[in-house]
């Protein structure tokens, strides 16, 4: 699969609203997440945590993906720009995923 069938298809399974599928499908065993979206990075590592963290991002904020504004994708990592609907109404969001063996190893998230 290359990184932008992987990117395809991860819209796919956030839309299919099934974190265990996500988690175990995209991210690597000892994948790490570190989100900018409060006054101090958030450091989530292994899938528990993530598990977890995005359970709650998919049941109280996620509601949809509306568009990609920008897209890079090199042989090891995707990085995005989008918009996504959530509960307080369209958010715009970037994403950057450091691929290892086909799967999220580093995903650095945060919010404009």
């Amino acid at each position: 699969m290359t990184n932008q069938e992987f990117y395809e298809n991860h819209l796919k399974l956030l839309a299919d609203n099934d974190v265990n599928v996500l988690v175990e499908h995209d991210y690597h065993d000892d994948a790490e997440m570190i989100l900018h979206v409060a006054d101090e990075p958030i450091h989530l590592k292994g899938k528990e945590a993530l598990l977890q963290q995005l359970g709650d991002y998919l049941k109280y904020i996620y509601r949809g993906f509306i568009s990609t504004e920008k897209l890079a994708i090199t042989d090891d990592s995707i990085f995005l720009e989008a918009t996504i609907n959530t509960t307080n109404g369209p958010s715009k969001v970037y994403d950057a995923l450091y691929m290892k063996d086909g799967k999220i190893f580093r995903h650095y998230s945060g919010l404009k």
